[in-house]
C-alpha cells in the first residue's frame, strides 16, 4: 500500500514550491495577452515562402507599426497581431504585404474592439469564481449524507482548494512559456482549458472522495488516515490510467494538429497532469489533515 497520507508534507511542500515559482513566473514575466483580451486585430495568411514572417515584418516596420507580433499557425500559414486597423488601414496593408509577398493570400481578417475585450475579460473571471461556488455547493450537497464526524463542506472546501492548486501552477506555466514562445498566449481557448481542467481535477477528486465516503461507512471506526490511505490506494491506478489516455490524445494533437490550437492544447496537457497530482497527493491528505485539526481542537478545549 502507497503510504500517501502519512507522507503528506512531501506534497505539500512540493506544492507550495510550485505555487511559489508559479507566482515568481507572473510575477517576473506576466502573461502574454492576445486580442480577445486586449483588443486589436488578427490577420491570418498564407504563404509558401520560408521567410514570409520577416517580409512581412519588414513591411511592418516600413509602415511604422509597433507592439505586432507574427506568429507561425500550420502549414504555410502565419497570424499577425496588430493594433485595432481601420478599414482602409487594413486594404493599405493588405495591398503593401501583397506587393512584398508575391503569393500572400489572406485567410480570415478579425477585429476585436477593447470594450469587447474588456468585456470578455470580465466574464471569464466570473466564470472561473461561479464554476468554483459551484463545485463547492454541488460536492457539498452530493457528500451531505457522509458520516459524521466527516463535513460535507470539507471535501466542497478542499475540493476548490485543490483546483486553485491545479490553475495557479498551470497559469505560472503559460507565464514561462510565454516568455521565451510568443505563441503562447492567454485568449478565449486559455479560459476555455483552464474550465475544462477544473473539470477534469475535481472528477477525479471526487472519485477519491467516494471511495472514502464508501470505506468509512464500511468501517466508521476506523482512522481516518487508514481509510484514506485504502481509498487513495484503491483509486490511484484508475486516475492515473483515464489520464495518460487523455494526454495520449493531447499529444498527438500538439504533434499533429493546427498550430492554432498549440497554446491550448498544451496548458490542457499540463494542467491535467497537475490536476492528476493533486487529486491522489493533496485533495485527500488536505481533507484528513483539517479533519484531524478540527478533531484535536475540540479534544483540547474540553
Amino acid at each position: 500500500m502507497y503510504k500517501i497520507i502519512k507522507k503528506s508534507w512531501i506534497w505539500f511542500t512540493f506544492s507550495g514550491v510550485l505555487i511559489v515559482l508559479s507566482i515568481i513566473f507572473l510575477a517576473t514575466f506576466g502573461l502574454r495577452i492576445g486580442i480577445d483580451f486586449k483588443g486589436g486585430t488578427n490577420i491570418e495568411f498564407q504563404s509558401a515562402k520560408s521567410d514570409k514572417i520577416s517580409l512581412a515584418t519588414d513591411v511592418l516596420d516600413t509602415e511604422g507599426y509597433t507592439g505586432y507580433q507574427i506568429k507561425e499557425s500550420g502549414t504555410n500559414k502565419a497570424i499577425i497581431q496588430i493594433q485595432t486597423l481601420t478599414n482602409d488601414e487594413h486594404a493599405k496593408l493588405a495591398a503593401d504585404l501583397q506587393s512584398k509577398i508575391s503569393d500572400y493570400d489572406e485567410t480570415s481578417y478579425d477585429t476585436v474592439g477593447p470594450t469587447i475585450g474588456h468585456d470578455l475579460t470580465i466574464k471569464s473571471v466570473w466564470a472561473v469564481i461561479l464554476a468554483s461556488l459551484g463545485i463547492i455547493v454541488f460536492v457539498a450537497f452530493a457528500f451531505r449524507k457522509v458520516p459524521k464526524p466527516l463535513s460535507s463542506w470539507k471535501f466542497g472546501v478542499c475540493a476548490v482548494i485543490a483546483l486553485i492548486h491545479d490553475l495557479l501552477i498551470t497559469t505560472g506555466f503559460v507565464a514561462l512559456v510565454g516568455h521565451f514562445f510568443i505563441w503562447m498566449e492567454v485568449n478565449a481557448l486559455f479560459i476555455t482549458a483552464l474550465l475544462t481542467i477544473m473539470g477534469f481535477s475535481v472528477h477525479d477528486t471526487i472519485v477519491v472522495y467516494d471511495r472514502l465516503r464508501e470505506n468509512f461507512i464500511k468501517n466508521p471506526k476506523e482512522d481516518i488516515t487508514l481509510s484514506a490511505e485504502e481509498s487513495i490506494n484503491q483509486t490511484i491506478v484508475r486516475s492515473i490510467n483515464t489520464s495518460m489516455t487523455t494526454i495520449i490524445v493531447l499529444l498527438a494533437l500538439l504533434i499533429f494538429g493546427s498550430g492554432s490550437i498549440r497554446e491550448f492544447v498544451l496548458t490542457l496537457t499540463f494542467g491535467i497532469l497537475i490536476g492528476t497530482y493533486s487529486s491522489i497527493f493533496n485533495a485527500t491528505p488536505l481533507l484528513v489533515w483539517w479533519h484531524k485539526k478540527d478533531a484535536s481542537r475540540k479534544l483540547n478545549s474540553k
